[in-house]
C-alpha cells in the first residue's frame, strides 16, 4: 500500500462524515464566490464613477456622461432637500465612492468569515478521523511508514476534501451568477466572473484545507506507538 492508496482508502472509510464536510465547504465557497463577484461588480461601478468625476457635470457633448450627470445631480438635490444638507457635486461623488468602498470591504469580510467557518469543519473531521485511526497509525509505523508519509497522507486527504468542496461551490456559484446575469440582461459577465476568480477560490480552499489539517496530523503522529497499539 502506498501513501496515495492510503489517502484514497481513508476518504471512503468515513464517507458520510466526509460528505458532510464537503457540503459545508461547498456552501462557504459558494457564498465566497457570490460575494467576491458582487464586490467586483461594485468595484467596476466605482471605476465608472471615477472615470466621469472630472467632467461629468460640465461635458454636455458626451451623452452617456450627460445622463450620469443628470442622475447624480438629481439624487444630490433630493438628498440635500430631505436632509437639509448642502453637498456640492464633488462632495456627493466622493460620498458615493466611500459608500461603495466600504461595501466592498464589508462583503470581503463576510465572505472570509463564512469560508473560514466552512473550512473549520475539516479540522473537526480530521480530529475525529485521526482519533479513530490512532491504532492504525501505530501499525503503519510498525510496517515501516515514516511520520512524514503518514502526515502527508492526512494532508492529502484534507486537500482532496477542500478541492472537491471548492469545485462544487465554485461551479454552483459561477452558474448562479451567469443565470442571474442572463435574467437581468447583464452581458459583461467577465466583469463579475473573471477567469482568475474561480481559480483563486479553488486554490485558496485547497491550500487552506491542507494547512488546517497539518496540526492534528502532526499531533497524532508524534504520539508513542505502544499506548496507541492498545487503543481500541
Amino acid at each position: 500500500m502506498d501513501i496515495y492508496s492510503l489517502s484514497y482508502k481513508n476518504l471512503h472509510r468515513n464517507k458520510w462524515r466526509n460528505i458532510s464536510t464537503v457540503l459545508r465547504i461547498s456552501f462557504g465557497v459558494l457564498v465566497l464566490t457570490i460575494l467576491l463577484s458582487s464586490g467586483l461588480g461594485i468595484n467596476s461601478a466605482l471605476k465608472q464613477v471615477q472615470n466621469v468625476t472630472g467632467d461629468v457635470f460640465s461635458d454636455s457633448q458626451d451623452q452617456s456622461k450627460t445622463g450620469i450627470a443628470s442622475l447624480l445631480s438629481s439624487t444630490k438635490d433630493y438628498i440635500n432637500s430631505v436632509l437639509g444638507t448642502s453637498f456640492t457635486n464633488s462632495e456627493f461623488v466622493g460620498g458615493i465612492k466611500n459608500i461603495l468602498m466600504n461595501l466592498i470591504y464589508f462583503l470581503d469580510f463576510i465572505a472570509s468569515i463564512i469560508l473560514l467557518v466552512g473550512l473549520l469543519g475539516i479540522l473537526n473531521t480530521m480530529n475525529i478521523n485521526l482519533l479513530e485511526r490512532r491504532r492504525e497509525i501505530a501499525l503503519l509505523k510498525v510496517m515501516g511508514f515514516t511520520e512524514n508519509q503518514i502526515i502527508f497522507s492526512t494532508i492529502l486527504e484534507a486537500g482532496l476534501l477542500g478541492l472537491i468542496g471548492g469545485l462544487i461551490g465554485t461551479t454552483v456559484g459561477v452558474l448562479g451568477i451567469v443565470f442571474v446575469s442572463g435574467i437581468i440582461k447583464f452581458d459583461q459577465i467577465f466583469i463579475l466572473v473573471p477567469w482568475w476568480l474561480p481559480v483563486m477560490v479553488l486554490a485558496l480552499t485547497t491550500v487552506l484545507s491542507m494547512v488546517i489539517a497539518l496540526y492534528p496530523a502532526f499531533y497524532e503522529c508524534k504520539k508513542d506507538i505502544l499506548p496507541a497499539l492498545r487503543y481500541e
